[in-house]
């Protein structure tokens, strides 16, 4: 019985078909920016930015713990048991397992974190509001405002 056996075989193509997940494998590496649709399982590594696709109700991002990503993610129902070094943003909700290390700001509205989990970042709830845009323009204008506000206060001190 050969490998081609097994994927001819009725239950490995009914599993297959019915699951609709997607999987980077753990041999696999990834630059670029990822758009998804159902479920996404991250095994391997990638660089870029991995997202919910735009009229997508309903799906699923897990991160396993021999997974990476480095770059912001944003999902609906997100589970991290690896490593992401970004923000991470949901709809609904995030879990974070106790193997997890995330390096950047989490945008919840039900957060599900582990005890032995680390976060060096912070945790923002969206209280049922869509939550944050994940990307350069955020920054830039959060860096503009303290700019602003210290150019304020500087010229207070000298009135």
């Amino acid at each position: 019985m050969g490998i081609f056996d097994k994927i001819q075989s009725g239950t490995a193509a009914a599993v297959s078909i019915t699951d609709k997940s997607t999987t980077i494998g753990e041999n696999c590496t990834i630059d670029g920016d990822i758009t998804f649709d159902k479920t996404i399982e991250i095994y391997g590594k990638i660089s870029g930015t991995v997202k919910i696709a735009e009229n997508c109700t309903k799906a699923m991002l897990v991160v396993k713990q021999s997974g990476v990503v480095e770059g912001d993610v944003f999902g609906d129902d997100v589970v991290i048991e690896g490593e992401i070094v970004g923000n991470v943003s949901s709809k609904n909700k995030i879990t974070i397992k106790n193997s997890a290390f995330v390096s950047g700001n989490v945008y919840y509205d039900i957060l599900d974190m582990h005890g032995g989990a680390t976060v060096n970042g912070n945790l923002i709830r969206n209280k049922g509001k869509e939550p944050q845009k994940i990307g350069n323009d955020s920054k830039d204008s959060a860096v503009k405002l303290d700019i602003q506000s210290a150019d304020s206060k500087s010229k207070e001190k000298l009135l």
